[in-house]
């Protein structure tokens, strides 16, 4: 029987993988009919090879629930857009190697029509490119900030709150390291300097207005080389202590209670203190470009993690491309300006097609409190280059009035390479996991490409 006859639909949006093979837990994905079977070559559902990364998630030690967002694909171990609870274990491949990656929306308290000028805009990338590094393996000490050791030190213990920053606008003001004294890998070390800067890949900053005229701004990065080397690190080790092969990334599993588990879980509790840092240091850059630029002021609105593992009720929760959901009246937000109303929920779409601004539903407890980190790739980076036309790509952006601060339109990273952010968004309303509150549509891009 194949895993598409298996799946079992419960509601609209949302199907049940029964236990089979080595699976401890049934899985829950919350996928529409459209995003499932696909609509013919324009619109191609669900890869095959994501059931057999649902049935390695639901089979690691420990797994005590498994929840799948709309925006899945292929990763490595699991897929991208999965959660997995574990009671007194931790999954290396279920956080990724980039740990701690996530977003950043900055309010400002600028109009459509005041950065209507190209001109003026162009002139805001460049003066936020001057401010801080972009591209792969690009490191910069940000002039807003200098970092020196001790703010690194204070910086990976206690992330936001080293940088004067409190959980009003942050997803949370860090991740306790509980034992500090654990050696950093040398490499990681290294990549120290890279605090305070962009990356490349899917990671950008970008200017955007919603359907009021609103200006905001979305940033996309996190712990960059520091906690890619952390991760790196560990997976390694990790195999060795399982007796496996070196690259067995979908395998590994640590006990949280063991020498090597405790020392991943500071050391990742590191990383994601350094990406919470990392975006908060940009987007001070950001605020400072704006106001020479333009004259406008920005505020931190909200900063959220989609690639992390944290301790919740008890258990922890491991999301790998997937966003945290608390409702309205979660424990978690007593205390907080989002009690009543949940907290924001930041979904990056592409740099043609927008983003979103979501708040939780109830009924986000279905999905362990998480929905998807964005829309989703469709094509793989080598695939769009060899697909996608540049002339066409470059036409299509200038036509939206969407700059960038690349020569040309980074092939791996335009709309085509990604899901239909509307039919992602559509499944997370019908499945009752959270509401769009705002739709905003990218003015200015700036992008690391590779």
């Amino acid at each position: 029987m194949s895993w598409t006859q298996r799946l079992e639909k419960v509601a609209e949006g949302h199907f049940v993988l029964p236990k089979t093979k080595t699976m401890r837990v049934d899985a829950h994905l919350f996928l529409s009919d459209k995003l499932l079977w696909g609509e013919g070559p324009e619109l191609p559902g669900l890869e095959e090879g994501v059931f057999d990364q649902v049935v390695n998630a639901a089979s690691f030690p420990g797994v005590t629930r498994v929840a799948v967002t709309p925006d899945c694909h292929l990763g490595y171990g699991v897929p991208i857009g999965t959660v997995v609870e574990t009671e007194g274990i931790l999954l290396p491949t279920a956080a990724g190697y980039d740990i701690g990656c996530g977003m950043v929306q900055l309010k400002t308290t600028l109009t459509a029509e005041d950065v209507a000028d190209k001109a003026k805009r162009r002139q805001w990338i460049d003066e936020v490119t001057k401010r801080i590094a972009v591209g792969v393996g690009a490191s910069r000490v940000q002039k807003q900030r200098r970092i020196d050791g001790r703010t690194f030190a204070e910086v990976v213990r206690h992330g936001a709150k080293a940088l004067g920053r409190n959980a009003s606008t942050t997803e949370r003001d860090f991740i306790p390291v509980e034992d500090d004294r654990v050696d950093i890998p040398e490499r990681a070390y290294e990549k120290r300097d890279q605090l305070g800067s962009l990356g490349g890949g899917n990671h950008f900053t970008e200017m955007q207005v919603d359907e009021d005229g609103r200006v905001w701004v979305m940033l996309h990065t996190g712990s960059r080389g520091f906690g890619w080397n952390i991760a790196k690190h560990y997976f390694v080790e990790g195999a060795a202590a399982l007796g496996l092969s070196k690259r067995s990334e979908d395998s590994i599993w640590l006990d949280a209670a063991s020498r090597l588990g405790r020392e991943y879980w500071n050391l990742h509790n590191m990383a994601a203190n350094f990406a919470v840092a990392n975006r908060l240091i940009i987007g001070e850059a950001v605020c400072a470009a704006l106001e020479e630029v333009f004259g406008g002021t920005a505020d931190i609105y909200y900063e959220i993690s989609h690639n992390l593992i944290q301790k919740e009720g008890g258990r922890f929760v491991a999301r790998k491309g997937a966003t945290r959901a608390f409702p309205s009246g979660h424990p978690a937000l007593r205390r907080t300006p989002w009690e009543k109303t949940g907290h924001p929920i930041l979904i990056p779409g592409s740099m043609e097609t927008g983003s979103a601004i979501l708040f939780a539903e109830q009924g986000a407890e279905q999905s362990i409190y998480s929905v998807n980190h964005g829309a989703g790739r469709r094509l793989s980076r080598g695939e769009a280059r060899r697909v996608l036309d540049q002339a066409e790509t470059d036409r299509r952006m200038t036509e939206a009035g969407i700059l960038l601060n690349t020569r040309t339109t980074p092939l791996d990273e335009s709309g085509p390479c990604y899901k239909n952010l509307d039919d992602v968004l559509e499944t997370v309303e019908m499945a009752g996991l959270a509401k769009v509150a705002r739709r905003l549509k990218p003015i200015a891009c700036i992008k690391g490409a590779d």
